[in-house]
């Protein structure tokens, strides 16, 4: 079999409780890599259209690619999680850290597929080339994600099992529950992975394993990696990373206008990016973090936090990340840290994404401020900026407490339509919009809305080349860093930057390390090296355009619209009045077709033509 692969995956019928092994060619390996990209194939070729994502139908993939179990390449601690989302209906993705890609990849698979539904609550534990389908009843509806890890570890009698739980919002089916890993650490939070779990009576996949991955070229291996590892050392962002995390983007996001503030409305938060932010701000000196980084990483921008007084924000995991301070903070106007940080570690509890949450809790002040939800409907006040009032709405979503909680947990696009407000939910295809603001980054809007899982700041991160990272393997006009305000190229830059994600998604690896020297070329080198092959970076690149297509062709085949469904909230085309996005709007329908074009995709639907170039017409029912 090529390096980086075992060449099997594990298939889990929970309806029948059987379990048997697949084998994979190396030619699916190669057209698709690993991760999300095998998954893509996977969920096009066996969920029927119309699939319930709640439902039996739906199938839920955790996979890894040929970078984890072997090579040890700083950023392979990484995990991809995919199936119909319950959120959007269209393609679901979940990228997760922490420990959980390495010990899974060393049972001897390259992923396990879970099909169908239990009668009653179990959970798989998977160990050098076998596994078992275990009863989980006396965990169901008592433990969140971080005591379920403890349980299965104590049950198991072992504490060097590696745990990937669900809490109570998943098993209550809040559509956009996550994955929660190690306790907080590894979060695969967007897009409802966790909800697809608990539909199917699943609390949590366990892992252990001692096998090694083969590497086909392993002193060239070997050679790639110090240098990699020599780079990433030096470089700034690393330091910064490790030194300030992610809290350090805080301010400087406020300052250029990709900070989200009161649901989008308002342009500046001078002072409460101060309060939540590091790097110039309080977090380090209130939270006082400590680094803690995944495997195969030296960066730590998993961040340990122990908070003892006051008592009602006491905890004890991981603090809040850029995403996270944005949309449970400023999204919501509340600058008390130590709320937030809270807030941060019940969603993880409970396996709720943060960013999802955020934005509802936003959407949910807009509403009560407007009179859509009234104080004697929720039992309580949500003003903007009460972190208090925050928490318990979490806690009332999680558990499914009240009609507006119960409605809330669905996402901001059935709440919107149900209460009549659905100008105030700031989504795209029901995943509200991440914390980067797409007036201020042109390549940002047409990533946001052309996302195939949704509104997404992690389907492409074209800002990346906004921000000074360029990407010249994907031709001249992208070989130098762009003004974020030009329109040109935008289109361009969204549609390479998301076939490059798709590549790094399924190797799968942490594009952290894409500011740290990880050019496309050094990737190619890598994967090369691990597998044996020969690809070129242009090879490798059309790998992730062959991804991102079926992506959108599954998104299609489920019932999306392009030209109608790949679009931006109407609030995003009024400009910001002050700070470095004032006055800007981004021309959409120009950068979408431009993007559109790129991509082979006449009004979004893929031609024929680029179908058999990129060799999915075995694949496609043309």
């Amino acid at each position: 079999m090529v390096g980086g692969y075992w060449g099997k995956i594990l298939e889990v019928d929970l309806t029948n409780q059987k379990i048997k092994t697949r084998d994979i060619p190396e030619s699916v390996y190669k057209m698709f890599l690993g991760g999300t990209g095998l998954a893509a194939y996977i969920m096009y070729t066996e969920i029927p259209a119309g699939a319930d994502p709640l439902g039996p139908d739906n199938i839920f993939i955790f996979s890894t690619g040929p970078w984890q179990g072997g090579s040890a390449v700083l950023g392979s601690g990484r995990f991809s999680a995919c199936a119909k989302s319950p959120l959007t209906g269209i393609f679901g993705e979940s990228l997760g850290g922490g420990y959980n890609a390495e010990e899974f990849k060393k049972t001897g698979f390259d992923a396990v597929v879970v099909k169908g539904k239990s009668e009653k609550p179990v959970y798989v534990f998977i160990s050098d080339g076998k596994a078992e389908i275990k009863d989980a009843s006396h965990m169901w509806g008592k433990l969140d994600a971080y005591q379920t890890e403890d349980a299965i570890k104590k049950e198991l009698n072992d504490d060097k099992i590696q745990v990937a739980p669900i809490g109570q919002a998943a098993e209550n089916l809040v559509r956009y529950a996550g994955l929660i890993c190690n306790y907080g650490h590894g979060c695969a939070g967007r897009t409802g992975m966790g909800a697809v779990m608990g539909s199917k009576k699943l609390k949590a996949l366990a892992f252990r394993g001692t096998k090694r991955v083969s590497i086909a070229r392993p002193d060239e291996l070997a050679q790639l990696r110090k240098e990699a590892t020599e780079d990433a050392k030096k470089a700034d962002f690393t330091k910064a990373n490790r030194e300030e995390g992610q809290a350090m983007a805080v301010i400087p996001r406020e300052e250029n206008g990709l900070l989200p503030i009161k649901n989008f409305l308002e342009s500046r938060w001078i002072e409460g990016a101060k309060k939540i932010g590091s790097a110039g701000g309080e977090f380090n000196t209130v939270l006082k973090p400590k680094p803690e980084p995944c495997s195969n990483c030296i960066m730590g921008c998993h961040r340990r936090v122990t908070i003892k007084e006051p008592a009602k924000y006491a905890m004890d995991s991981y603090g809040p990340e850029y995403e996270t301070l944005a949309m449970i903070g400023s999204d919501c106007l509340i600058d008390n840290l130590l709320a937030i940080n809270k807030a941060n570690e019940l969603c993880n509890r409970y396996s709720m994404d943060t960013i999802e949450f955020g934005g509802v809790c936003a959407f949910a002040m807009e509403a009560y401020e407007k009179g859509f939800i009234k104080k004697e409907e929720l039992g309580y006040e949500l003003k903007w900026g009460d972190g208090d009032a925050m928490l318990r709405l979490l806690e009332d979503i999680a558990h499914r407490r009240g009609e507006i909680p119960r409605l809330l947990g669905e996402g901001v696009r059935p709440a919107g339509e149900k209460l009549g407000c659905p100008d105030l939910a700031m989504h795209v295809n029901g995943a509200v919009v991440p914390a980067h603001d797409p007036r201020a980054f042109m390549s940002m809007a047409v990533e946001t809305a052309t996302s195939m899982k949704g509104a997404s700041h992690l389907h492409g991160f074209p800002e990346a080349i906004e921000l000074g990272v360029p990407f010249p393997e994907a031709g001249p006009e992208l070989s130098k860093p762009m003004d974020p305000h030009d329109t040109k190229l935008k289109g361009l830059a969204a549609a390479k930057y998301q076939d490059r994600m798709a590549v790094a998604n399924s190797l799968v690896f942490c594009f952290f390390y894409e500011f740290s020297g990880y050019t496309f070329t050094r990737m190619t080198n890598i994967t090369n090296a691990i597998t044996g092959w020969d690809m070129t970076p242009q090879d490798l690149l059309k790998v992730g355009e062959r991804i991102v297509t079926l992506m959108n062709l599954f998104n299609i085949k489920h019932g999306l619209v392009p030209e109608r469904d790949y679009w931006l909230p109407k609030r995003f085309f009024t400009p910001r009045t002050a700070g470095g996005a004032a006055g800007l709007v981004p021309p959409l329908k120009e950068m979408r077709e431009e993007y559109f074009k790129v991509k082979g995709w006449p009004n979004g639907i893929p031609s024929e033509e680029k179908i058999k170039e990129l060799g999915l017409d075995n694949i496609v029912k043309l």
